[in-house]
């Protein structure tokens, strides 16, 4: 039996910094002996090209690109004999990245009768606040232009948490949604529970996501500077992005110590198995995976309860959640774990057996049972002529 063949729309796949491009290569790995994946992307640096990459010119936006470059987030310029070139070899289109590729990619898979399935990854909220363009208003007229665009241009719709199906269908989005976690790879799902936690400092304080506003990293590095243990702390802020130099500069002048930058795998592992708290203060947010991760290593975890974020919906225990309306709180959130390592130990034992719900394994069999499901129902949209 052939190998069912679809294609991955995910423009900077070979820069494996922000936690869309993650969740792609974590599942075409996973899926490798059941689907035969092609990679519809804009090469970006020196490196190896998974063996079926259809490639896109970089798209370059005056204004704009120095942005981009900034969050190392590059967008392709769509070809029209490329993609329809691509299209005649798939069963089912499935784009992550929605931006300029993807909306010629959905066009073509309409021309060639190819299904087509659109992930939510990217909030609207990101987009403006990477462009540092915070007006409200604007806000709804992007999702009316995501979902017009990628999500009711699709046969099917995959997000990773219930707080982001909701979202889009508040927004309008009219086509099935299936709920798939991002899910925890095996080698994060081996953290052993605190026992014994260390009783006093030093203490290591760990947050992993791109540094970039929405992260809201300077909360975390504000309520540091007012713990009571500040001078025993140490924070490791893991990400990479615009914000690193002017969250150095406020570190140095709140008197934390902090290292800022990103790492390997194998280093964040080793991180997450030193944490003594692990803190994530996100604003924008549709799951949460280094969160989970971090829950799944054992990590006790503090998480932001914003009404603009999915963590609330992840399995930790009540008061691991804090309100980001002033770092206060959070200080006190923070002061509270490291006076009491029995109460690290509690958070620890409970966070490392809720994640394991969230395993990879079961998410991947998700997806490929929704990549057969969509490649052999009737489509949404039937096949139009080229024009």
């Amino acid at each position: 039996m052939s190998k069912l063949r679809v294609g991955m729309v995910v423009d900077p796949w070979d820069l494996p910094f922000n936690g869309t491009v993650v969740s792609a290569r974590r599942f075409v790995e996973a899926l490798s002996d059941d689907i035969s994946f092609s990679i519809f992307m804009t090469p970006s640096r020196d490196a190896p090209l998974p063996a079926q990459a259809v490639l896109f010119d970089k798209l370059s936006i005056p204004g704009v690109n120095h942005i981009i470059d900034r969050m190392q987030a590059p967008v392709a310029k769509p070809n029209r004999t490329t993609l329809d070139e691509a299209m005649a070899s798939l069963d089912v289109l499935h784009v992550q990245y929605p931006f300029f590729l993807a909306y010629g990619a959905i066009r073509a898979a309409r021309r060639a009768g190819v299904p087509v399935i659109s992930s939510f990854h990217v909030q609207p909220e990101n987009i403006l606040k990477n462009l540092k363009l915070n007006f409200a208003p604007l806000v709804p007229v992007l999702y009316k232009l995501f979902v017009k665009a990628f999500y009711n241009a699709a046969d099917h719709v995959v997000v990773p948490s219930q707080f982001a199906a909701d979202l889009l269908a508040s927004h309008g989005t009219e086509r099935p949604i299936t709920v798939i976690s991002n899910g925890i790879t095996p080698r994060f799902l081996k953290g052993q529970p605190i026992d014994n936690p260390v009783d006093g400092p030093p203490f290591f304080l760990l947050s992993v996501g791109r540094l970039a506003a929405e992260k809201q990293h300077d909360l975390i590095i504000d309520a540091i500077a007012k713990s009571k243990h500040r001078s025993h702390c140490h924070l490791r802020l893991v990400g990479f992005g615009p914000e690193k130099q002017r969250l150095e500069r406020l570190a140095k002048t709140k008197g934390v110590q902090a290292d800022i930058g990103p790492c390997s795998d194998d280093e964040l592992l080793a991180l997450y198995e030193r944490c003594d708290l692990f803190i994530q203060a996100s604003t924008v947010e549709l799951e949460g995976m280094s969160a989970l991760e971090a829950m799944a290593m054992a990590c006790p975890v503090l998480l932001n309860h914003s009404n603009t974020s999915a963590l609330h919906e992840l399995p930790a225990l009540p008061d691991a959640f804090f309100s980001d309306k002033d770092s206060s709180e959070l200080t006190h959130r923070v002061d509270h774990f490291l006076d009491s390592a029995s109460e690290r130990s509690r958070h620890s034992a409970h966070n490392s057996a809720a994640a394991l719900g969230r395993a990879h394994e079961r998410s991947a069999k998700q997806l490929l049972d929704l990549y057969h499901r969509v490649a052999k129902a009737p489509m949404t949209y039937p096949p139009v002529q080229a024009g």
